[in-house]
């Protein structure tokens, strides 16, 4: 039996995030983008845009009055599981350097307690370094033991593809979607975080 699956069997597949739950876990990754640090901090800023560079978001929006900024929010569609949604808040903003995120809602993705992230930009050169952190958990036991066993390899894949696909979208312009081929192998894996040592939030 496959890991979604079994997931999908062992919890019900829309929930609103909640405290930290089992398995809590950090994955850091960072990519080099041939770009001002300007032009990629303007990106990450226009927060309803993520449908245009990561592969994993089919459509995104706004959905808060503030586009930008602490409190802000966007509705993400995700092209991995049909009717599959996140719906996310900043909650921290940096202006030009910093941002991070946190998921308010979770809908068919099952098994996951609470999700989030952040993105810092530094200017390397000409280019900049753009550094993300997901961090997530997990609803209970078991699914902490999947994530153990398999989620995290896959977790991991999938942010290693959202920081691919903002490179590519902010050096072609080109739209990314579930199909683009992005070069996954300039995503560079900073350090992995399971369980009491995971911090589980922006810092």
């Amino acid at each position: 039996m496959s890991a979604p699956l079994l997931l999908s069997l062992l919890l019900p597949a829309a929930h609103a995030a909640a405290s930290v739950g089992a398995a809590p876990t950090e994955i850091t990754m960072a990519v080099t983008i041939d770009a001002p640090v300007e032009d990629v901090w303007a990106e990450l800023a226009r927060i309803g845009d993520i449908g245009l560079n990561s592969p994993t978001v089919a459509r995104s929006w706004v959905s808060s009055d503030a586009a930008t900024g602490v409190g802000a929010t966007r509705h993400m569609e995700m092209s991995l599981k049909p009717g599959a949604t996140l719906d996310e808040r900043v909650v921290v903003w940096e202006k030009g350097t910093y941002m991070a995120l946190e998921v308010d809602r979770i809908v068919g993705v099952p098994g996951v307690r609470t999700m989030g992230g952040d993105f810092r930009v530094a200017p390397s050169g000409g280019a900049t370094v753009l550094t993300s952190t997901l961090h997530y958990s997990m609803t209970n036991g078991m699914t902490g033991l999947m994530n153990r066993l398999v989620m995290k390899r896959r977790f991991a894949d999938l942010w290693r593809s959202v920081l691919a696909g903002y490179k590519h979208h902010i050096e072609t312009g080109e739209e990314v979607t579930a199909d683009t081929a992005l070069t996954l192998d300039a995503v560079a894996f900073e350090g992995m975080v399971i369980g009491a040592d995971a911090a589980g939030g922006a810092r």
